[in-house]
């Protein structure tokens, strides 16, 4: 079978399609036959060497779908056909964390998938049975692929942490990206009212093609004072906040009374300052949201089926082609997400 091997950390050129042997399929495992796999933020940072979990070699890729093959000893949960996806870190299920009901927060995770153990960037792949979730009849392979990592944070900053009712506003910053589009659509699934921030003109009639109830176009991320404009001077109810420290001062500032501020990314890795007498006055709610556990993963399947959710595809490149993805996404070309198709 054919797989994108990473031997080395570097830039994307390190990333080299082989020809490699079919994995065997173990205790509680399943070998699933690849239809898709998404090409991550987090992989480009994974093959730069900057997270130190990732033992060489190692198969990238963690937002894939695919169809059951076989499974091993002990499986009764799946069958040669079904159709499934994945979530992209297996918790515990034992540890203080996760007996409180956040199993994103476990630190002892059983085998990360594209991390400590292989992923989606080949024909096939063997996973824990129980990092496993069924994919609804009728919705798609290439929807299915980005419930987790694309669909999930933000479903769990709007719908959970948010809260948010129809007729609110929400800000959403480094919204012409896979998970700002998701967030976008999320958002008028619920009836609210979608401010997109971009940092780019030329995409400002995108973003408003894909639903966008407004957009603002800010380049230094002071953007604050437009969307207290375009709110009669009160702001927003929630803030998904996507890019990090150059728009968080603007995002701060777009927040209403009692307003909450989700923290999804973080692509510079600078800090911020914050005014703790703003907080505490206005009342300001703060929360760093992390990708979907496997329950929160049906229950956004589920969500996607019902309102018609679609991810934006920017291009569909053969598994071959990998290291263009990764150029692609690092030059910040793409709108929208890239697929890996084996």
């Amino acid at each position: 079978m054919r797989a994108v091997k990473l031997r080395s950390f570097g830039e994307p050129d390190v990333l080299t399609c082989e020809e490699v042997a079919m994995p065997p399929v173990g205790l509680g495992e399943v070998l699933v036959k690849i239809a898709c796999c998404g090409v991550c933020h987090l992989d480009l940072i994974l093959r730069s060497g900057l997270r130190s979990r990732v033992a060489l070699p190692r198969v990238l890729g963690h937002e894939l779908a695919g169809e059951v093959v076989s499974v091993g000893a002990e499986v009764e949960a799946f069958v040669a056909g079904d159709r499934v996806t994945v979530f992209n870190f297996q918790a515990c299920l034992e540890c203080e964390d996760c007996l409180r009901g956040h199993p994103s927060l476990c630190r002892f995770t059983a085998g990360d998938i594209g991390q400590t153990r292989d992923g989606g960037y080949a024909e096939y792949a063997v996973f824990l049975a129980s990092s496993l979730v069924k994919i609804p009849h009728g919705l798609a392979f290439e929807a299915a692929c980005f419930a987790a990592c694309v669909y999930g944070p933000p479903y769990k900053a709007i719908r959970q942490f948010g809260d948010l009712q129809a007729g609110q506003a929400a800000v959403i910053t480094g919204a012409s990206g896979g998970l700002g589009l998701a967030a976008i659509q999320i958002v008028n699934a619920l009836g609210g009212r979608s401010i997109a921030i971009t940092s780019s003109a030329a995409k400002a009639e995108l973003l408003k093609s894909k639903g966008a109830s407004d957009v603002i176009v800010s380049e230094n991320g002071a953007f604050g004072d437009d969307v207290r404009r375009l709110t009669n001077g009160r702001g927003v109810d929630l803030a998904v906040e996507l890019v990090g420290s150059p728009t968080f001062a603007g995002t701060l500032r777009s927040l209403a009374p009692g307003g909450r501020c989700a923290v999804i990314g973080e692509l510079h890795g600078k800090p911020v300052s914050i005014n703790l007498g703003l907080l505490i006055i206005k009342e300001f709610r703060l929360q760093g949201i992390q990708s979907a556990s496997r329950d929160e993963v049906r229950e956004i399947l589920d969500f996607m089926k019902t309102h018609d959710l679609t991810p934006e595809i920017w291009r569909r490149l053969p598994l071959e082609e990998a290291a263009l993805a990764h150029r692609q996404l690092q030059a910040r070309e793409a709108v929208g997400r890239v697929l890996l198709i084996p």
